[in-house]
């Protein structure tokens, strides 16, 4: 087994275990931050990452925002040089980074220190600029990791589940064993999946480029799905929300389009139903990964746990991941590695 496939194997404990420390070790330390939420003094979250750092915090966003709370989410490098006005004593800045020392890391907390924002890093490198510096840090205790993102991105996810619940004062214990029942039913499809990925890298293994749509909690998934996939299998792709598809780049269908669609969640599923069947009726090659099978024929079905719909991110995206290591050896290379940049990007 390749590390990078071994390390998506792996990510049903790792997750279950990263959610666990969360709970006990962390939703306690970081309190104070969270209360001075609750209690009006701090008046927006501002999320920061990059890569898959920044499109995890899409449906935590989604989630603060119905519950009230005044939540964004800001590329770190947009952040220092073009949105730092938003960096105020009365925001909660929550900036990601699994190494913790990219190449934003330092700017941001400089950025951050000058303006009296508190920070709640979140990274997996204990001892790193961002654990060392921010105001509470949470560790994300996901191991080592030496391929594209694959378990830190996800254990991010459920982390950023954990806070969400606390933040709006929701039971944390009821939303820790919803963790749990996903990467456990996460853990009986691996296998599944892998078979039904490799076959399909089969059968696309000829296509020059893969388009990945989303709405909603789902974005998380089409933003990352497409950031590694350009990592691993080194064609191009996209990432976009459904309904912006319709509005111009419908006209790339035809049968030499190949693209994966995230059905999501019950508000846009007939929506995005609709538009898989129009693009299925235009030639295109399609892929939708739901948790029950769409009424529409000529497209490929990728099952998933049924889970509430913040949640679907962490499952929606473990196909991907193996249908992006098959692909890679079909395209000459090794799953999961890296050509010209290093794991961490320490250059703006």
């Amino acid at each position: 087994m390749s590390t990078f496939l071994a390390e998506i194997y792996s990510q049903p404990d790792v997750v279950a275990a990263s959610a666990k420390s969360t709970l006990r070790d962390y939703l306690s330390t970081v309190e104070p931050l969270l209360g001075d939420i609750q209690r009006g003094k701090t008046k927006r979250l501002v999320f920061t990452g990059m890569g898959s750092s920044c499109s995890c915090v899409y449906p935590s966003v989604l989630r603060l925002l119905t519950g009230g709370v005044d939540a964004r989410v800001v590329e770190a490098s947009e952040l220092i040089h073009f949105q730092s006005a938003l960096l105020r004593a009365d925001t909660l800045l929550v900036a990601i980074s699994q190494s913790g020392r990219s190449a934003e890391m330092t700017p941001i907390l400089d950025l951050a220190a000058d303006s009296g924002t508190p920070v709640l890093g979140i990274t997996n490198a204990p001892g790193s600029p961002l654990y060392e510096r921010s105001s509470h840090a949470v560790l994300m205790n996901a191991g080592a990791e030496a391929t594209v993102s694959t378990k830190t991105y996800t254990c991010t996810l459920a982390i950023l589940h954990l806070l969400v619940s606390a933040i709006l004062g929701e039971d944390t214990d009821e939303a820790f064993g919803a963790i749990q029942q996903v990467t456990t039913a996460i853990h009986r499809q691996l296998e599944g999946w892998e078979t039904q990925m490799t076959a399909l890298a089969d059968d696309w293994e000829d296509t020059p480029f893969v388009e990945f749509l989303g709405r909603g909690y789902s974005m998380a998934s089409a933003n990352t799905a497409a950031l590694i996939a350009k990592e691993s299998i080194k064609i191009p792709t996209e990432g976009m929300n459904a309904g912006q598809f319709r509005h111009g780049p419908l006209e790339l269908v035809d049968s030499r389009f190949t693209g994966m669609l995230f059905v999501g969640g019950a508000a846009t599923q007939d929506m995005n139903i609709r538009l898989a069947g129009d693009i299925v009726s235009h030639g295109g090659r399609l892929a939708l990964i739901s948790p029950t099978q769409p009424p529409l024929a000529g497209a490929e079905w990728i099952t998933i746990p049924d889970c509430p719909p913040d949640l679907l991110p962490l499952a929606e995206i473990i196909p991907v991941q193996l249908f992006c290591a098959a692909m890679a050896v079909r395209q000459g290379y090794e799953a999961g590695q890296f050509r010209y940049i290093s794991k961490v990007t320490v250059q703006e």
